[in-house]
């Protein structure tokens, strides 16, 4: 156990929350300057803030293979693993999952908990007159009552559909991005999905945006009331706190509008990771080291002082020290369909097929704008060999170092 504040197991909480499709960049912490988060603004002045989580993988069924299971998307998997639901099972933490995802509820690994409450899904076609009538309102509103009814020691796991569900938040919040000239706020509820043509309506897509933007601002006044509630449980002083969120949602930045395929840019799978510790411990710090789902497995496991494996390249625990932490944290897998990825310090490399990559430097290049594949070729083929390295390895397996241009960038 590296960091238990004193606190004996029966005496520690954890609620997690994870947002589906809530890009990091989205949000005031991570450097959003138009969409005002004062949430999300107040968790990041209290926690530790990851700047760079990579979701190993976009499916659903994977990242919580990663979360759940401690097994790397990108990783050989190991038949021997517990599950986290199972590692708890030895102690008196009570586990419960509270979701309005079908999907994720129907999923075989949700027996393993306690308890489970499904959240109702509402069937809609017109967005809702109020916050409080919203999908993630509903979902918020139960898990809040969900903590202050909690008995200690309890792990409470909140998935909510988010911007992969109905975008019903009122017209309001996204009409008030608009500019006088701009085109009246579309009125929809599902969530978008298409591939854009260069020939697009930049109209289209910018109501497109402003509807985003209104959800986020849904879910940062549903996070602060959550956060308000375990900050009134019996539990304030014992609990960890983690959001995040599994994948991005992208809007237009590679011409791809939300789940239309799995290209691995940055708007998809950069995610936000908040870690709060209680009294304060590592509040405002920020995580400049590369980390990934599968470390979540390792961290709830840590602060319930049952981890059963040392930190590696595939996961480390948010409660090791970071000088120990740092030389665990300098590359990034991500896999899906006919796509994976690399990042390093100084590089993110995506690749389709044998004979498709994309090299951008970072991190200058946030947006991933200006492929250099071409005139990096060295780096292209360094970056090949780390992916090649690291797909024939078992999770835990330990990785080569990597090669100083990859952790410097360009000279």
């Amino acid at each position: 156990m590296h960091a238990g504040n004193g606190l004996p197991v029966t005496q520690r909480s954890a609620v997690v929350v994870v947002v589906d499709r809530l890009g990091a960049g989205w949000l005031g912490p991570y450097g959003n300057t138009w969409i005002d988060t004062p949430g999300f603004n107040r968790l990041a002045s209290q926690s530790l803030m990851f700047e760079t989580a990579l979701s190993d993988s976009v499916d659903l069924s994977s990242y919580y293979r990663s979360v759940w299971f401690g097994q790397h998307a990108f990783a050989q998997s190991l038949d021997d693993q517990d599950s986290l639901c199972g590692l708890l099972a030895s102690t008196a933490v009570e586990t419960h999952l509270l979701t309005d995802s079908q999907q994720l509820a129907g999923s075989p690994s949700v027996s393993e908990f306690d308890r489970l409450t499904e959240i109702p899904v509402t069937s809609i076609d017109t967005n809702v007159e109020t916050m409080g009538d919203t999908q993630l309102a509903r979902l918020f509103a139960t898990a809040a009552d969900a903590v202050l009814d909690s008995q200690e020691p309890f792990c409470l796991w909140v998935h909510a559909a988010g911007l992969s569900g109905a975008w019903d938040a009122p017209l309001e919040l996204r009409e008030q991005f608009a500019e006088d000239d701009d085109p009246a706020a579309p009125g929809f509820v599902e969530a978008p999905e298409r591939r854009l043509d260069h020939g697009f309506d930049p109209d289209w897509l910018l109501g497109i945006q402003h509807a985003c933007a209104g959800q986020v601002v849904l879910l940062d006044a549903c996070m602060e009331v959550l956060v308000d509630a375990i900050d009134a449980s019996r539990a304030a002083e014992n609990s960890l706190l983690i959001v995040t969120s599994p994948r991005g949602f992208p809007l237009g930045e590679h011409h791809r509008v939300g789940a239309c395929d799995h290209a691995l840019f940055g708007e998809l799978i950069q995610i936000p990771l908040f870690c709060r510790f209680p009294e304060g411990k590592s509040a405002s710090v920020r995580e400049r080291g590369l980390i990934q789902p599968a470390s979540l497995y390792d961290t709830l496991a840590d602060w319930f002082d049952v981890l059963p494996r040392p930190a590696s390249h595939w996961a480390s625990s948010f409660l090791l020290p970071s000088e120990e932490s740092a030389s665990f944290r300098d590359r990034g897998f991500s896999v899906a369909t006919g796509y994976q990825a690399v990042r390093t310090p100084g590089w993110f490399l995506c690749t389709a097929r044998e004979d498709e990559h994309k090299l951008f430097v970072k991190p200058d290049d946030r947006w991933e704008v200006n492929d250099v594949a071409s005139r990096r070729e060295d780096v292209v083929e360094l970056l090949l060999e780390v992916l090649h390295d690291a797909r024939g390895k078992r999770h835990g397996e330990p990785l080569g170092e990597l090669a100083q241009v990859l952790v410097d960038g360009p000279e």
